[in-house]
């Protein structure tokens, strides 16, 4: 029995460590938008949250991730 719990508690821990350095969803898209986006650190931080204000003022309520990947989506139909 105590080798089973043993194993449980290193999966466990093991999808614990993944998520923290995954980071959240939001952290990753995030991450996406700067690498996806020509313009300098400050300029493209500054566009991200234009957008940002935006999409919360167009369609409020929703999640940090969800506006974020409706700004990857804009900017990937844009480039079409």
């Amino acid at each position: 029995m105590r080798p089973v719990l043993i194993f449980l508690g290193l999966v466990a821990l093991g999808f614990f460590v993944a998520l923290i350095i995954r980071g959240t969803e939001a952290q990753r898209l995030r991450r996406a938008w700067f690498r996806n986006t020509p313009l300098p650190r400050v300029q493209a931080e500054e566009s991200l949250a234009r957008h940002l204000m935006a999409l919360k003022e167009r369609f409020p309520h929703r999640t940090e991730a969800w506006y974020l990947k409706k700004v990857l989506s804009d900017l990937q139909r844009d480039r079409r």
